[in-house]
């Protein structure tokens, strides 16, 4: 993660890598670049912030349970990935019940995990994982095969996403998800919690 001046908008602009995730009440600005990784925002309304995560992969085993998600220790996860952003928002005065998703990314890039590919699989993941929080997707823009640059807005909830077509970005986003995937499949299995 790391910020710039973004002049377009006048704003700071924190940049999230796979794995990463902020959350803020402040007038900022928080992107990502996804190929088969997903990204979740979740706003609250009420208090004017939201958060950003971007995971690679649902988690250990990539199995979707809705009655025993575990947590595991790298935010590259969804399990971790949504965990810490629920609870980074909690810790700033959030109430779980008030907060609302929109799911982005899920492209069908190159991936050897699974037979429907790892997009659709952290897709899938996302919906159950919010559906089992009892958190509600107000909108998604997933699957299909073009990159996506997100860019969110947590004060006032707002996002401008921009789908990233050409075949040199296409190819980048591909070759980084193929070297992400392998990383993590080479790295042993972190200790797991039980979430109730």
């Amino acid at each position: 993660m790391y910020s710039l001046q973004n002049n377009k908008f006048s704003k700071t602009e924190i940049i999230l890598h796979p794995g990463e995730f902020y959350s803020s009440s402040e007038d900022l600005i928080i992107s990502t670049i996804l190929g088969s990784c997903v990204s979740v925002v979740l706003f609250d309304e009420e208090r004017k912030q939201g958060g950003l995560n971007h995971f690679l992969l649902p988690g250990i085993g990539h199995k979707i349970n809705e009655e025993n998600i575990s947590l595991e220790k790298n935010a590259r996860y969804g399990v971790n990935a949504m965990e810490v952003l629920i609870n980074a928002l909690m810790k700033q005065g959030s109430d779980k019940g008030s907060l609302t998703a929109k799911v982005f990314g899920g492209a069908s890039m190159f991936s050897k995990i699974s037979e429907i590919g790892v997009g659709q699989t952290n897709t899938d993941f996302a919906s159950a994982y919010l559906k089992n929080e009892g958190i509600r997707i107000a909108a998604s823009d997933t699957g299909g095969n073009a990159g996506r640059k997100i860019y969110f807005f947590p004060s006032t909830g707002r996002i401008l996403m921009k789908k990233i077509r050409s075949r040199e970005q296409i190819l980048d986003i591909n070759m980084n998800d193929r070297n992400l995937e392998d990383s993590i499949l080479k790295k042993p299995a972190p200790g797991n919690i039980v979430l109730f």
